[in-house]
């Protein structure tokens, strides 16, 4: 596949799109300031998230980094925020986040 799509740019000389990764949980994560990142902890990607997978993250904060590595990715590549379910389009809140995470801020205080 790399070689068709090397040969494509060599004749055409069109270079591969960068695109952006987004999701609603990437939407969510980049909503939350950095330490508040770090605070959520033990937290768990579930298909009410938006992702077919089970994997668990020390933190937001490396989830965030799992989901999007950079700011732009080229079109060609594969990175995990394009394995989720793509009809998942709903927004998400950090409401929706705290049954995945182990622990968060105030979770003390919502019992």
């Amino acid at each position: 596949m790399r070689r068709a799509q090397a040969m494509k740019q060599q004749m055409t000389g069109q270079l591969p799109r960068m695109i952006t990764p987004r999701s609603p949980l990437i939407d969510l994560l980049e909503s939350m300031g950095p330490r508040e990142r770090l605070r959520h902890r033990g937290v768990r990607l579930n298909p009410a998230l938006g992702y077919h997978c089970d994997l668990q993250f020390h933190t937001c904060e490396q989830l965030l980094r799992w989901l999007k590595p950079e700011a732009q990715m080229l079109e060609n590549e594969s990175w995990p925020a394009e394995s989720r379910d793509k009809r998942f389009n709903q927004p998400l809140s950090a409401d929706d986040l705290k049954p995945f995470c182990a622990d968060y801020p105030g979770k003390g205080a919502d019992k």
